[in-house]
């Protein structure tokens, strides 16, 4: 017994010091501590195994369960503290874009997940995982080179903490709804169950923080032992999260609610201040704990998996995402710079990777740990990279894209921007019956998605027909505010607001058509999906070529328009005036819309 217990001593002792020298390592050369805890749980894992001579090596580390316990208590913190940064002034001061990027983001990322393990062959359990873990942003590695590049005080860069808060608070959801769906084993286990477990939970932490917590901060305000305050929070941490488990839902959960109902609190500083030792600490151990899972033999027959999913994160971020940004209304700067940040992955993903180990109907766990350990490091690597040629790339852009779609895109841009930031003068007031409308939307697509036969194409029916009635809405709810919007510097023609509003509707209606297609034939044929993306991508950029040669004072077809207007105004007046009657130097060209 006491050989066994020094035998741990060593071993644990062991982790520390080299995950410090590990770490050490890291920050010297500029990188991510995360990605030197893994490498080091590899190392000195059970799975590591080399022979040099008579020299034979095959790990330091054998109580793996002793460490993976410990792991665990670090997770939990490391969610706990994440739930701490939910703050509701940060989202309520950057609300609209923050949230519509998130959900754009983390839906976008979670598609491409799903088509990449779908083209896999993967089963529909194991693409959940590897489309979490493919979707879950990491924010520590953008945030430290946004740090080092000066740009903290950039005015994107408060959109990016929103936009990871929101996405730290979308994982959380998904993790609490597939969790529970797949973790739980129980024989009397249903999705009624489920459901009542997650209402009882939602519940339970909305009295503690209307009611209770508000009077236990009192007494922790007061109370001066800081070995008192510790003892306490880890209690309610740990107990949040067996209180999770008995809803039905994730440990991490619990956790991460806890964090949110003590956020803004009076104490928080002083939870961060003397709670973080332990969390820093205890999250090492749960990344080199994560480390000791991954097998490098297995690295050889993943490394399609690995390829194709770095190339897709950094499509749909770099490319996907950073467009999507500037057509809500940032600048093309800080489109790029937000798309180049979320390229990043971290602990979330390797959270999700660790999560899919302990589920029984997940085939593919062995292989989902050196997928998510390779992602995190290839894309903590690439992100600083991307970061700093943001300003490059996107100047790039600027220069070397059509003058049809940078036009279009800039209408695009200003008449959303004008929607969706928030201002002192809104000039439009979303509607409830067009709220309505797309929360019924996004119902019929979870329906279409997830049902069959004759409710799968009812279902997509009736999201054709929403995204019909948006449009005319559209139409008519954008043209008054699209008539106050100045677009003379981009080159519009006076008289353009009617063609700019159905351009903007008819751009925003068909990708709510492509989404209802998607979702129809996703189930069917998954290949089709990609088809019916191409062709929406195909017929946008074509959209934008209609309301720049319709619009534009820079067009053919406007100047054309505009001398044939100019001739026949010259006519008139030389029927009426006679020859030499000095024409104005500038008529002013208008066709009337209204």
């Amino acid at each position: 017994m006491e050989s066994e217990s020094s035998k741990l001593l060593l071993e644990f002792g062991a982790i520390m010091l080299i995950a410090f020298i590990g770490a050490a390592i890291a920050y010297r050369f500029k990188q991510s501590a995360i990605l030197a805890y893994i490498i080091v749980g590899i190392v000195i894992g059970p799975f590591m195994y080399f022979k040099i001579g008579d020299f034979e090596y095959d790990g330091l580390v054998e109580n793996v369960g002793f460490v993976t316990a410990l792991a665990e208590f670090g997770l939990l913190l490391l969610i706990f503290f994440v739930g701490l940064e939910f703050s509701m002034e940060k989202i309520k001061k950057v609300k609209g874009p923050a949230a519509i990027l998130a959900l754009i983001d983390v839906g976008l990322n979670l598609f491409v997940g799903f088509l990449l393990a779908f083209a896999l062959g993967w089963d529909l359990i194991d693409a959940i995982f590897l489309a979490a873990i493919i979707a879950m942003s990491c924010s520590a590695v953008a945030m430290k080179t946004l740090m080092d590049l000066g740009r903290l005080d950039k005015p994107e860069t408060d959109y990016i903490i929103g936009m990871v808060i929101m996405e730290e608070f979308i994982s959380m959801i998904i993790l609490t709804v597939v969790g529970g769906l797949v973790i739980n084993t129980d024989a009397n286990f249903n999705i009624g169950t489920l459901a009542l477990g997650m209402i009882g939970f939602f519940l339970f932490f909305i009295i503690l923080a209307v009611f209770v917590i508000p009077r236990v901060v009192k007494y922790l305000v007061k109370m001066e032992s800081d070995e008192l305050f510790v003892l306490f929070m880890l209690g309610v941490v740990f107990l949040s999260a067996a209180f999770a488990v008995f809803c039905g839902v994730p440990p991490l959960i619990g956790a991460f609610f806890i964090g949110m109902v003590f956020a803004e609190t009076k104490v928080m500083e002083r939870m961060e201040k003397k709670i973080s030792p332990l969390r820093d600490a205890f999250a090492a151990i749960f990344f080199v704990s994560f480390g000791m899972l991954i097998d490098p033999a297995m690295f050889s027959s993943v490394w399609v998996a690995i390829a194709g999913a770095v190339m897709l994160i950094i499509f749909a971020e770099v490319i996907v995402m950073s467009s999507v940004a500037y057509l809500v209304g940032f600048n093309r700067r800080a489109s790029v710079t937000i798309g180049s940040a979320f390229t990043a992955r971290g602990g979330e993903s390797i959270m999700y990777a660790s999560v899919a180990s302990q589920v029984p109907l997940v085939t593919k766990a062995a292989y989902l740990n050196p997928i998510a350990g390779a992602i995190t490091f290839f894309m903590s690597s690439l992100c600083p990279v991307f970061i700093k040629r943001s300003y490059q790339v996107a100047d790039w852009c600027a220069v070397r894209f059509p003058v049809s779609i940078k036009y279009g895109a800039a209408v695009f841009q200003r008449t959303l921007g004008k929607l969706v930031f928030p201002k002192s003068f809104k000039p439009f007031h979303a509607s409830k019956k067009f709220l309505a409308l797309l929360f019924s939307f996004v119902a019929t697509l979870v329906v279409t998605v997830s049902t069959t036969d004759w409710m799968h194409v009812a279902a997509f029916v009736c999201a054709i027909v929403i995204s019909a009635l948006t449009f005319f809405i559209l139409v008519r709810e954008l043209h008054e505010v699209v008539r106050r919007i100045d677009y003379s510097n981009l080159g519009a023609a006076p008289g353009s607001s009617l063609r700019i509003t159905s351009f903007v509707a008819s751009a925003i209606s068909l990708g709510l058509v492509m989404c209802s297609c998607v979702a129809f034939m996703f189930p069917i044929i998954w290949e089709s999906v990609i088809v019916i993306a191409s062709a929406y991508v195909a017929w946008f950029l074509y959209l934008m070529k209609i309301a720049y040669d319709h619009t534009c004072m820079r067009s053919k077809y406007v100047r054309d328009q505009r001398s044939a207007y100019l001739g026949a105004y010259a006519g008139s007046i030389m029927e009426k005036e006679g020859p030499y009657h000095h024409l104005p130097q500038e008529a002013t060209y208008r066709k009337d819309e209204d």
